[in-house]
């Protein structure tokens, strides 16, 4: 019916539920034209598929579907569940969720879903099997999107409470074993039944909120499971996917993606105050992100930013850009890129979004730049076919448990963001470091088999449950190099202190005891890291976080502090480990440290980049059989010149030279 593994190229969102039916058909023209080969549509429109309970229209999705056919465009089909209607929430109140503050959340805006309400989950499952039946066996539909950014309010409703004291119940077996997980005679707080668990709104226990999150997730990733099987049951046979979030704390990403087809992505990263470090680095962070989920399934980008968005501070791509993002996320192995969006929405929250279509359905300049690189990928498709991301051998380390406690129980500036992502924007500093080198890294999770992989980074591994320390020490031993930096092997995935000093279960593994550990006093002054052995590493300054760690015997000292206060403690070791070896940095440091740290730490690391080229030029591959596409990329405002292997590749302005 539909390969999930085919390129596509690029697309776009549209909503012709919000503009007359007469102006259809241009807007299906003007997509054809401009080379897109996908819309993506139907996600907030369930008021229109189901006007009244159980009574479904479809005949307006025929009509676009229809159109869109003629120019050479198929749909990618959205469930519209993150809106339920009016009338559904008249009828059924407890579709609404309560928010932290104990407001609940009613109709209006989207997302005011709780994923454990009955009526929620059945009149999902309802208009899901109703668009199944009819669409699911429809080749003008690529593939289902579930939801839009799968992911409720955190909800705090009694019904919730019951549902988590019982998620805690089957988990723990018995009150004494859940008291003695999460230390609950801190405080007096000892239970005597599962019925006596509160959320930790009310109880502010770092432990607690693990555990909420934990069930939240499971609760969040059921609700997505069972759409998808009501869809399954109806017939359709085309991939099944959502459009995460990347780095979205809500759920635990790794779960939900057991249930995907293809690794679906909303991504905005043409704005130069990009999260995960300079523009090229932020979009090699968010397909490393995406692609670590579940390796070797394609990625499809369903929100991509063409234009400025409706919020304040929202910029105009220059001239250039869109091509630029585009290419770059094709050339690191994306499938499709579907932008957002193509029509202006005519009024509502995001009445000033910008659409490939003025509000009068007319083209403007960014429309030429998508219609000359529509024709361009055209032309790549071929070459591009059946090909997949060159493989990496160094991954960075990504865990959901460490997510959730940084954003909820973070109490440092060095792994603070916004929304949540301050652990994932820590990390970003460390694949950052080694993707700038032109070295190929990807993120990995902690289900994925480890042995793909020659090295593996865990930054700040805070939380470490013993089974996941007990993977990555076999794996060390089997001749994998690891590296761990402070903020590691502190807790277990309750929240509660490990028995053994940090790093906790890979204490032994690293040869280092941490016996204290704090951000450096100001009264101390500047701390400054200096080698101890013959390795190219220069000074490192501005220390943000200092570990005072004891090497066990044999284990070999790298490079310490210099300070007055902090003078010759360790902070960076290497301990040979069966075949392999653990390095510990005991320090956290600014994103110029960082970037010195691992060019020195290449060579040892036996890590190579693609090619030599200039400081901020990159190059990407995707492979075909002996096959290599090498994509030059250049994210910078002016032209910029490399020679490979005696020729001279001229990069433009936000340029990407695609070369195969």
């Amino acid at each position: 019916m539909t390969d999930a593994s085919a390129f596509y190229g690029i697309g776009g969102a549209w909503y012709p539920e919000e503009h007359d039916s007469a102006s259809w058909p241009e807007y299906a023209r003007l997509m054809g034209a401009a080379g897109l080969r996908v819309a993506r549509i139907g996600e907030f429109a369930w008021d229109r598929m189901e006007p009244r309970e159980s009574v479904y229209d479809f005949q307006w999705l025929e009509a676009a579907f229809a159109l869109l056919e003629a120019r050479g465009i198929r749909a990618l089909l959205c469930t519209p569940t993150a809106v339920p209607p009016r009338w559904a929430c008249a009828a059924y109140p407890d579709i609404n969720p309560v928010l932290e503050n104990g407001r609940a959340m009613g109709f209006g805006g989207r997302r005011y879903t709780c994923p454990t309400s009955p009526n929620y989950l059945r009149l999902g499952e309802a208009i899901a099997g109703a668009m199944g039946a009819r669409f699911g066996t429809d080749r003008r539909v690529m593939g289902w999107q579930l939801d839009n950014e799968f992911g409720h309010p955190f909800c705090f409703c009694d019904r919730c409470l019951g549902e988590f004291q019982a998620w805690c119940a089957r988990r723990f077996r018995t009150i004494d074993r859940f008291n003695d997980a999460l230390v609950m005679s801190f405080w007096g707080q000892t239970l005597t039944d599962f019925d006596q668990v509160m959320f930790p709104t009310s109880y502010s226990h770092p432990g607690l909120w693990q555990l909420y999150h934990q069930f939240f997730s499971d609760m969040t990733v059921a609700c997505y499971a069972r759409q998808a099987s009501a869809l399954r049951a109806a017939g359709a046979e085309q991939p099944i996917t959502t459009n995460i979030m990347p780095t979205w704390y809500g759920y635990d990403h790794e779960a939900m993606v057991r249930h995907f087809d293809v690794i679906g992505v909303d991504h905005y990263g043409l704005n130069p105050d990009t999260l995960f470090g300079e523009p090229f680095l932020n979009e090699a962070f968010v397909q490393a992100y995406s692609r670590g989920l579940t390796p070797g399934r394609p990625i499809w980008f369903h929100e991509f930013q063409w234009g400025k968005g409706c919020g304040r501070g929202s910029y105009l791509p220059l001239p250039g850009q869109v091509r630029w993002g585009a290419l770059t996320q094709l050339g690191m192995g994306a499938n499709l890129v579907s932008f957002f969006r193509v029509d202006v929405p005519p009024a509502g929250a995001e009445r000033d979004a910008f659409g490939l279509l003025g509000a009068d359905g007319q083209p403007g300049r960014i429309y030429s730049e998508v219609k000359d690189l529509g024709a361009e990928i055209a032309e790549l498709a071929t070459l591009l076919e059946g090909s997949v991301p060159a493989p990496a051998e160094v991954a960075v380390l990504f865990t959901y448990h460490n997510h959730v406690e940084f954003a909820r129980n973070n109490r440092l500036p060095e792994t603070a963001g916004p929304f949540g992502n301050g652990y994932a924007m820590h990390l970003a500093k460390h694949f950052g470091a080694v993707a700038r080198q032109n070295i190929p890294c990807d993120i990995v999770y902690p289900s994925v088999d480890f042995s793909a992989y020659q090295v593996i980074i865990a930054p700040a591994l805070y939380v470490l449950p013993e089974e996941l320390g007990a993977k990555l020490a076999a794996w060390a031993a089997a001749g994998g190099t690891l590296l761990l930096t402070a903020l590691s092997g502190v807790v277990d995935e309750h929240g509660t202190m490990h028995d053994a000093p940090a790093p906790g279960p890979l204490r032994a593994a690293a040869g280092v005891t941490v016996r204290d550990s704090a951000l450096p006093h100001p009264y101390a002054g500047p701390v400054t890291i200096r080698r101890d052995r013959a390795m190219e590493l220069p000074d490192l300054h501005d220390v943000r976080w200092l570990d005072e760690i004891l090497p066990d015997a044999g284990t070999e000292v790298l490079a310490r502090y210099d300070n007055a206060f902090y003078r010759d403690i360790p902070v960076l070791t290497r301990r040979e480990y069966g075949a392999g070896s653990v390095y510990y940095l005991g320090a956290l440091l600014t994103q110029d440290g960082y970037n010195a740290l691992y060019r020195a730490l290449a060579p040892l690391l036996g890590l190579r980049p693609i090619l030599d080229l200039p400081e901020g030029i990159y190059v990407t591959e995707r492979i075909s059989g002996d096959r290599r596409i090498r994509f030059f990329n250049n994210p910078h405002p002016d032209a910029r010149e490399v020679t490979v292997e005696g020729e001279t590749v001229a990069l433009e302005a936000f340029g990407v030279r695609v070369i195969g």
